[in-house]
């Protein structure tokens, strides 16, 4: 911090040790100066402008120092702000207190001139790279805010709707444990009969995972585009297949993504589906609970040209289809306990709201219930999927 920039206020009840200060410091090039002549008047004019360093006397009128430093310290300033205490006070007890108040040096009159050079050009240049440190960690804060709100944007909104005729519903969550995370969730019609839906969790988190998220996201999107995308996601095996070789291939970094692809012909009511090492979804029909366990191949991006293959289950009119990550059944509590599949399944099987847009977020805030303040293990995705009955409403 360049010496003419550096703002300072000298707090002395003494005019003539101020003065000395002032014409000290003055002929080490620096010129922006305020007085005070005990703590209130410091404590106002530290409140009016943003100093860059404060020189502190501790025997003062009305408030003392000491009050000063408690003062900035209660507010939060001291974090920000630097003190040199500058007291004629020679025992270690006092330097001790203004030390644990937050002080950051400590000179004993009558001072030393290149001592007080010294300990000025220090305590200017930490704050200096303390400033420049804060402005960094801010500006890539906003960066992540904005990378989050583009990151949510992926993610459609509810659907209320039919399909060929028949009415269908499709709700979706996606919960990053921080500002990005490695977690989608995304379903979209190809053709008129089939609804897609896909889900995935990259194997990092951050900045990274979040980047490897999105290129597969694009990556599906981007083969419904295509012409053939009705015969390529009527055999989900080609997609994954095609999506898995685009990632595998050039993959330094070794990420995977463990995903789940399932297509639902609208008209028959067949799901196919393509686990890669995804935790297997959980079914509810009439009256029971059961799980798709049909394994397609490893995760994502692991190993090129793997010979995929799709599994297929007959739904019915009133079943509903839940996939998740592992942020939801990977959770922990303060023992160190997982909430698990068999909570989450219990959780689903006795939740009648299904159908009101709520059950995803109810499951995900008893999650959090579980975790009871600890910080978000994983990012949490989910997506339910329901065929409702012929006489229901949807």
């Amino acid at each position: 911090m360049a010496g003419q920039s550096a703002s300072i206020l000298v707090v002395d009840d003494v005019p003539e040790n101020r003065d000395l200060l002032i014409r000290r410091l003055s002929r080490l090039g620096y010129s922006q100066f305020d007085q005070a002549a005990d703590g209130n008047e410091a404590l106002a004019a530290i409140a009016r402008t943003r100093y860059d360093l404060v020189l502190l006397d501790i025997m003062m009128p009305e408030l003392d120092g000491f009050g000063v430093l408690e003062a900035l310290r209660a507010d939060g300033r001291i974090n920000e702000l630097p003190v040199i205490v500058i007291s004629a006070l020679n025992e270690i007890e006092p330097v001790v207190r203004c030390i644990e108040l937050g002080a950051d040096d400590f000179l004993f009159k009558p001072f030393n001139p290149i001592l007080l050079r010294a300990r000025v050009t220090a305590t200017l240049e930490k704050k200096a790279l303390r400033d420049q440190t804060r402005d960094e960690l801010l500006r890539k804060q906003v960066e992540l805010n904005e990378a989050r709100t583009l990151q949510l944007a992926l993610v459609p909104p509810p659907f209320r709707g039919a399909v060929a005729g028949r009415p269908l519903a499709v709700d979706v969550l996606l919960l990053p444990a921080k500002e990005v995370g490695g977690d989608l969730v995304d379903y979209f019609p190809v053709g008129d009969e089939l609804m897609v839906l896909a889900i995935g969790d990259v194997s990092d988190k951050g900045a990274a995972a979040a980047l490897m998220m999105a290129r597969t996201h694009s990556i599906f999107r981007s083969l419904s585009a295509r012409p053939d995308a009705m015969e390529l996601f009527t055999d989900p095996a080609r997609a994954v297949a095609l999506a898995n070789d685009a990632l595998a291939r050039g993959n330094d970094g070794c990420m995977f993504v463990t995903f789940l692809l399932a297509v639902l012909h609208v008209p028959s009511g067949t799901l196919s589906y393509v686990r890669a090492g995804h935790v297997p979804p959980f079914l509810r029909g009439a009256g029971e609970l059961t799980r798709l366990t049909g394994m397609g191949g490893p995760a994502l991006g692991i190993v090129e040209e793997f010979p995929y293959r799709a599994a297929t289950h007959q739904l019915a009119p009133g079943d509903r289809l839940l996939v998740v990550t592992d942020g939801f059944t990977e959770a922990q509590d303060r023992a160190g306990a997982l909430y698990g599949e068999e909570r989450l399944g219990a959780l689903f099987a006795g939740t009648d709201d299904i159908q009101s847009g709520t059950a995803l977020a109810r499951m995900a805030g008893d999650v959090r219930a579980f975790e009871a303040g600890l910080p978000a293990f994983d990012d949490m995705a989910g997506i339910l999927l329901t065929l409702p009955p012929h006489h229901g409403e949807h």
